[in-house]
């Protein structure tokens, strides 16, 4: 059965460009704030909030999992991410997502393509639609961001997948094929949900590990490929430069193995030092380790910005990983394509810019991985 997941039309998706339209919510946000005065209560990025872990152990992902999660409220995110790892270097960074900005904008869907060391160059590319045309395939697995665009994921896990990305922006033109093959089941930790007071944060990896291969080109240049990929999905139920402060993938294809995790460090309102959680297999099974504490050790300036160059992850298994990145291959504002006062205007409204960060880096000084960091600078 096909389904779309459908928003109302307003005039909001009319004028969000208009500057006029962003200083007005602005200035109105600021009148209410000042007229609530000493009376308001704590806010919630000033309060200490509890957090609760997902309720149970380790479980395998599938399809009621990889659906949306979010499709209602004044605000939320939700991201479908893809590294795929390819012979000569070749990385490609794919994700697909929804997001509601509240009274900002109508909520949309959106694809963003990250091609690193593409015969030495890298390239990114993002679209977003209006959710109206947002459609979901129950018999094919398929979840597609806009009817009239080839930008989809399809196939049951861990059966068969497929990831195809075809668009061109600025007078570049990307197509993106990618089967899946021997595919490692996916897995979350319980229900898959964190609370972080009166919001949940949800995290699945659905792919640890699969072998890929298809084709990637860019422009008249195309490659037949073949390597590995990783996938994971999260959602939030709020702003991610709101609850996040931090995230950090680290990703490990050795051998026919796998170590994966993510973590998130949420912001100030949660008595939280880290969420997320680790994938490793060993003759033939599936560990889950829960992070309990991620400290920061050393910081080096990528693009301007400090950014975490070595840090230590405890779990409370007692055991603990030291990550080092090593290579930066390249690093993207989620606010790229604007300038100026609009996205200086933005940047105030969502609380921060979210920049994410790719490369390789060790674990211990001897596990080669790739690293995703996402910061809100």
């Amino acid at each position: 059965m096909a389904r779309y997941i459908c928003s109302i039309m307003s005039i909001k998706r009319l004028i969000f460009p208009s500057v006029v339209y962003i200083l007005l919510m602005l200035v109105i946000s600021f009148i209410s704030d000042t007229a609530i005065g000493q009376a308001r209560p704590e806010t919630p990025a000033e309060a200490d909030f509890s957090t609760d872990n997902p309720e149970g152990e380790l479980r395998k992902t599938d399809w009621s999992d990889m659906l949306p999660h979010t499709k209602s409220g004044s605000y939320y995110n939700e991201f479908w991410t893809y590294h795929v790892f390819l012979e000569d270097d070749l990385h490609l960074h794919i994700t697909f997502s929804l997001a509601n900005f509240g009274s900002m904008k109508s909520a949309v869907s959106g694809g963003r393509l990250f091609v690193s060391n593409f015969d030495g160059e890298n390239y990114n590319v993002a679209r977003e639609f209006d959710l109206d045309y947002f459609f979901i395939d129950d018999e094919q697995h398929k979840i597609r961001l806009h009817t009239g665009r080839d930008i989809y994921f399809e196939g049951k896990l861990p059966e068969r997948h497929r990831v195809y990305f075809k668009t061109e922006k600025d007078g570049v033109s990307y197509l993106i094929d990618l089967d899946f093959d021997d595919i490692h089941p996916g897995y979350t930790w319980g229900d898959g949900i964190f609370r972080i007071g009166d919001d949940d944060m949800g995290m699945f990896i659905h792919i640890p590990r699969a072998s890929v291969s298809g084709t990637v080109t860019i422009n008249d240049k195309s490659k037949t490929v073949q390597g590995t990929a990783y996938m994971d999905h999260t959602y939030q139920t709020d702003l991610s430069s709101k609850m996040v402060d931090k995230g950090f993938r680290h990703i490990s294809h050795v051998g026919n193995g796998f170590d994966v995790g993510y973590y998130m460090i949420p912001k100030k309102r949660s008595q939280a030092g880290v969420v997320g959680l680790a994938l490793r297999n060993s003759a033939s099974s599936v560990h889950l380790e829960k992070p309990k504490s991620l400290k920061i050790e050393s910081t080096s300036r990528l693009g301007g910005n400090s950014v975490p160059k070595s840090f230590k992850i405890e779990y409370e298994s007692g055991n603990t990983h030291i990550f080092e990145r090593t290579e930066h291959f390249q690093h993207v504002s989620f606010l790229e394509e604007l300038s100026g006062i609009r996205k200086r205007l933005v940047r105030r409204f969502l609380g921060g810019e979210i920049i994410e960060y790719v490369g390789k880096g060790r674990i211990d000084g001897e596990m080669p991985v790739n690293y995703n960091i996402q910061m809100v600078h």
